[in-house]
């Protein structure tokens, strides 16, 4: 049963790699939010910490380890390693997406949640902007996973994973709440 999900997952990513590399243009340079994020992760990896009041520097600082590998002129080049971060982490978010819908579900339905996850075009979309949203959405999932889980040590896995969503994004504060609440709701008798 455990070769016939993984199967299924498998041609999942498979599927869902085209579609998400169809919205991308890899021929033009970040020219929007992902502008800056680029531009801040390329300042990190030289060694510049200047934190910006209105960007919060989580997706920029994942990206500078990846930024230095890189020694190139060409800010497309820098532009399409993050747009390819983002494609690679959007594909990868599709195992634990199956792992939380697990939580609710038997496996079949699980698998259709993965794959709404994996074909929803908004997503896919995003996962080639080379925005910070992709890492956020692994994050949040993990996250969730943990704070569904009965263990102590995995509720503090979670509230830790909940903080670099913030960091992430400022906007990650909603879904922060909203996993202290889960936490209170599921685990009130601890």
């Amino acid at each position: 049963m455990k070769k016939t999900i993984f199967f299924c997952l498998a041609i999942i990513v498979v599927i869902s790699i085209p579609l998400k590399l169809y919205t991308v243009d890899f021929s033009i340079p970040s020219h929007t939010d992902d502008f800056e994020y680029i531009l801040n992760a390329i300042q990190y990896s030289e060694g510049d910490f200047f934190l910006s009041q209105k960007k919060n520097p989580g997706w920029s600082l994942f990206l500078t380890p990846f930024m230095s590998i890189i020694n190139s002129n060409d800010f497309l080049d820098y532009s399409n390693l993050a747009r390819i971060l983002g494609l690679t982490i959007s594909t990868i978010t599709i195992f634990p997406m199956y792992v939380l819908a697990r939580k609710f579900f038997n496996d079949k339905y699980s698998i259709v949640a993965a794959s709404l996850f994996a074909f929803e075009p908004h997503l896919n979309f995003i996962s080639g902007t080379a925005m910070g949203e992709p890492l956020l959405i692994l994050v949040l999932i993990t996250s969730m996973i943990f704070i569904l889980n009965d263990k102590i040590k995995y509720h503090c896995v979670a509230f830790v994973l909940t903080g670099f969503c913030w960091w992430i994004k400022l906007e990650a504060i909603y879904p922060a709440i909203a996993i202290i609440l889960i936490y209170f709701v599921i685990h009130r008798s601890k």
